[in-house]
């Protein structure tokens, strides 16, 4: 499995608009964020989530053509880019010598989300899914809901459960994705966005995940929030979930990359099992865009 967190940031970016903090000035790569994003590229073409920076994050990602799509959940800094799907829901919108109807067979690119989300995007972006006058595009997408209670779907060879966790009051979706080889279950596992996990979810990647090779968890910043984990918050979670690799994302401008990994390696010893994963050769910190992933 190959992948690259295309955004690690929260609602507002990094740099915000209008800030003039150490953070948002800094001149680390590492501390621009774009809206939270993931591409997965083998074993098959996935994007988790198209927030407003989409379009450039699937440039900068050089990303070709789409399986399918799978959606956390309807707030604007995951979702507001879906209309830029348009290029990878007609195969040949992206090919200049084709003379003929742009509209292609077949009931579109496959988006994934829960029903709630399926719900908003349906009245949100009614024009997708109602007859249009003539003029412009549209992007042409097939719904799919799950029921987000853990049953497996594939998209190719890829391995996907939809995984329940809280985003303050409103139920999201985190995603547990597998490939297996040789009998080998390895496995990552995305959960963004959220301030609490049910013990079912801990309970299905505890069942399902096989060889845990990377977890990608929301912590916002030090201090508490509604409806994001802390970095102590996530770390905590991560303690439990048990991977090799833990890397913090929807991180806002509080503090920079470096001085949150100064601030995971200083409570580290709180956490003697991700203590041994690091001693063990894997990693515990914020991620940051363009990081790439794989087993």
């Amino acid at each position: 499995m190959k992948m690259i967190l295309m955004g690690t940031g929260t609602s507002h970016g990094i740099p915000v608009i209008g800030c003039d903090c150490a953070v948002c000035r800094s001149d680390d790569v590492r501390d621009k964020r774009l809206r939270c994003s993931l591409y997965v590229s083998e074993p098959a073409s996935v994007v988790i989530d198209t927030g407003p920076e989409f379009r450039i994050q699937a440039l900068r990602c050089g990303i070709k053509r789409l399986d399918a799509v799978l959606l956390t959940h309807s707030h604007a800094d995951h979702l507001h880019g879906i209309d830029d799907l348009r290029v990878f829901s007609h195969t040949k919108s992206v090919d200049p010598s084709f003379n003929g109807d742009c509209e292609t067979f077949g009931e579109g690119l496959p988006i994934y989300a829960n029903s709630q989300t399926v719900n908003d995007i349906e009245n949100r972006f009614d024009y997708v899914f109602n007859p249009v006058v003539e003029g412009g595009g549209k992007p042409k997408l097939c719904m799919k809901s799950f029921s987000g209670k853990g049953e497996p779907f594939y998209v190719g060879n890829l391995r996907i459960i939809p995984l329940p966790i809280m985003h303050g009051n409103l139920e999201v979706s985190g995603y547990l994705l597998t490939e297996e080889k040789d009998g080998c279950r390895k496995s990552a596992a995305y959960l963004t966005d959220c301030n609490f996990i049910p013990e079912e979810t801990f309970r299905i990647i505890g069942e399902q995940a096989g060889q845990l090779v990377h977890v990608i968890i929301d912590g916002l910043r030090v201090e508490p929030h509604s409806t994001h984990f802390s970095f102590e918050q996530a770390l905590e979670a991560a303690e439990r979930i048990g991977a090799e690799n833990t890397w913090l994302t929807h991180i806002t401008h509080n503090m920079s990359h470096t001085d949150i990994q100064k601030y995971v390696d200083s409570v580290l010893d709180n956490f003697p099992a991700l203590k041994k994963s690091v001693s063990d050769g894997g990693r515990v910190g914020p991620a940051f865009d363009g990081l790439e992933l794989s087993f």
